[in-house]
């Protein structure tokens, strides 16, 4: 069993897919949530973000956990055209998979939005501040306070 987070992001009807998203999530995982976040969108205009990070354990191999929140974002209306600086339904991305250094063809982990996005770090914080980047061997919470003085 591997501890997973995923950071979640929507700026269309933000309130509605969040509470929905989370609905698909605890049908299959026994989830931790952090508080949401609401954030401007960054590199296009379009209506600021809620920004979440969740917490579950789970078996399942980081590909095959990517292609789940992959088939809950399709069901939600996501669509091609939504990635990249656009607006988005919902936005589901593995940040951390335990410990695992991973860096394949379609799987990055751990993500650099934790490092370069307090969209992502400060929800993580939230929920595991007292876990250690898997590459940095830092607390979350002192990469935190360090972009925060960088910012």
């Amino acid at each position: 069993m591997q501890r997973v987070f995923v950071s979640i992001g929507s700026n269309i009807e933000p309130e509605i897919n969040l509470e929905l998203v989370k609905v698909n999530l605890n049908d299959l995982f026994e989830c931790e949530y952090s508080t949401t976040y609401e954030t401007k969108s960054e590199g296009f205009r379009g209506n600021n973000f809620l920004n979440a990070v969740v917490g579950f354990n789970t078996d399942i191999k980081p590909l095959a956990l990517k292609g789940v929140l992959k088939s809950i974002e399709t069901e939600m209306g996501r669509t091609e055209n939504q990635k990249g600086m656009s607006n988005r339904v919902i936005d589901l991305d593995i940040i951390l998979y335990g410990d695992s250094v991973i860096n394949e063809d379609k799987v990055i982990i751990p993500s650099s939005d934790i490092e370069d996005c307090l969209f992502v770090l400060e929800p993580l914080v939230e929920i595991a501040g007292h876990l250690k980047h898997p590459v940095r061997k830092i607390l979350f919470s002192e990469l935190l306070r360090e972009l925060k003085e960088s910012s």
